[in-house]
C-alpha cells in the first residue's frame, strides 16, 4: 500500500477547481487500495473532501483570501514547507501531490528528498519546476514548451492525463436534436460578475428565446440566488438547479451536472474545467473567459473546433451573445460536429493512468 499526501485547497476566492480534480484523482488510489490524506486549509474544500470520506489534515494558514487568490508571503510559504515536513514524516508518505499556484521552487526544494515522489499539477509551465513528476493534463500542455528539470523527471501531459471527476467516466452521451429546446447557463461557484443574470436578461428580453428552457446552475458561492429565484418565479422557462441538497425546495432542484448537461442541447459557460465535462457529455459551448488563467485555453479549444469563444466576460455585449448562440442554435451540422469532436477529446481514464505511472516509476507497491 502506497501512502500519499495531498496539498490543494478549495474556498470562496480560489474556487473548488483544485480540490475537485484532486479528489477525482484520491479517488482512483483509493480504488486500488493505496492510503490517501489532504493537506488542506480552508473550510470549504475541508468539507468536499471529508464528504467523500477522505482524511483531511489542516494546516494553520495566516493567508488573506482575495479576488480568486490566496496572497501569502514567501515567510509564510517557508513555515508551511515545516509544517508538512512533520506531517510527512508522521504519517510515512510516499507520493507528496501539490496542487496551488501559490508555490515556489524553494518550497518544493524543501520537500523533494522527503519523499520518493513529489508531484506538481501545473496549468501554466511558469517555470521549470524542481519536482519528480509534473501533471498538466489540459489541452494546452503541448503547447506550453515544457522542458525538463533534469533527465529523470517525467512529464505527464493532454487530456490523456486529465482528472474529470467520476460522475463524467463512462457516461452515455446524449444525441444532438434538429432544435435547440434547453440551454444550461453554468458561471462557477460564485459568479462574482454576475454574469448568469446578465446572460439570462439577454435571452429573456429576445423573442428569438421565447420556446427555449434555461438550466441554470447556481453555485453555493453566490450572493444574488434570491434574485434568481425572483426571475425564476417570473419565468417558468428559468429553471435553477443546485448540485448540493437545495435549501430551498420547490424552488431549486437538485441535479448532479451531468444530468443536467446531458438534458441541454448546447450551454453558455466559464473557461476552465467545466469545459471538459461538457465535451464528456457530448454538448456544444459556447464560453467566455472569467479569468486569466482561462483564456489560453478558452482561445486555443476554440481554435481547434471545440467550443465558441465570446472572449472576456467584461467585454461581451448583448448583440454578441445573441448572435453566436443564434447561430449555433440554427446551425445542426455545426452543433453535430462539435459534439463528436469534443466526445474524442476526453476518455476518462486520466486519473487511472497517473496512478499507474507513479506508483510503477517512483514507489514498490
Amino acid at each position: 500500500m502506497v501512502r500519499i499526501a495531498i496539498r490543494a485547497d478549495g474556498g470562496k476566492g480560489v474556487g473548488l477547481g483544485h480540490i475537485m480534480r484532486c479528489l477525482s484523482l484520491a479517488k482512483a488510489f483509493r480504488k486500488v487500495g493505496h492510503l490517501v490524506y489532504f493537506l488542506t486549509k480552508y473550510n470549504m474544500g475541508i468539507s468536499l473532501i471529508e464528504k467523500e470520506k477522505f482524511e483531511v489534515i489542516r494546516i494553520p494558514s495566516e493567508e488573506k483570501e482575495r479576488e480568486g487568490f490566496f496572497y501569502g508571503n514567501s515567510e509564510q510559504l517557508v513555515s508551511e514547507a515545516q509544517v508538512i515536513l512533520k506531517l510527512l514524516h508522521q504519517y510515512k508518505i510516499d507520493i507528496l501531490i501539490i496542487d496551488s499556484y501559490n508555490i515556489t521552487n524553494q518550497y518544493f526544494l524543501t520537500l523533494k528528498s522527503y519523499v520518493s515522489c513529489l508531484v506538481y499539477i501545473d496549468d501554466e509551465n511558469k517555470s521549470t519546476y524542481p519536482v519528480d513528476v509534473v501533471i498538466n493534463g489540459n489541452i494546452t500542455a503541448a503547447y506550453l514548451g515544457y522542458r525538463k528539470y533534469n533527465n529523470n523527471q517525467v512529464l505527464l501531459l493532454g487530456p490523456q492525463y486529465n482528472m474529470i471527476r467520476d460522475e463524467f467516466k463512462n457516461i452515455s452521451p446524449r444525441g444532438i436534436r434538429e432544435n435547440v429546446e434547453e440551454i444550461m447557463i453554468t458561471t462557477g461557484g460564485s459568479d462574482p460578475y454576475h454574469m448568469t443574470e446578465k446572460l439570462l436578461n439577454t435571452f429573456l428580453n429576445n423573442d428569438y428565446f421565447s420556446k427555449v428552457r434555461f438550466n441554470v446552475l447556481v453555485g453555493s458561492g453566490f450572493t444574488t440566488s434570491q434574485d434568481l429565484i425572483h426571475l425564476s418565479q417570473d419565468h417558468e422557462r428559468v429553471v435553477l438547479y443546485s448540485n448540493a441538497i437545495a435549501d430551498t425546495p420547490g424552488l431549486m432542484r437538485y441535479s448532479t451536472i451531468s444530468e443536467m448537461m446531458l438534458r441541454s442541447d448546447i450551454a453558455l459557460s466559464t473557461g476552465g474545467s467545466t469545459l471538459y465535462e461538457f465535451a464528456a457529455c457530448g454538448v456544444p459551448v459556447v464560453a467566455f473567459i472569467v479569468a486569466e488563467n482561462q483564456r489560453f485555453l478558452v482561445e486555443k479549444m476554440e481554435h481547434l473546433g471545440y467550443i465558441i469563444n465570446l472572449g472576456w466576460h467584461n467585454q461581451i455585449c448583448e448583440e454578441q451573445i445573441v448572435d453566436r448562440t443564434r447561430r449555433l442554435m440554427n446551425d445542426y451540422a455545426a452543433r453535430a460536429k462539435m459534439s463528436s469532436k469534443c466526445l474524442e477529446l476526453v476518455d476518462s481514464l486520466g486519473t487511472e493512468r497517473i496512478v499507474k505511472e507513479l506508483t510503477r516509476e517512483f514507489v514498490s507497491s
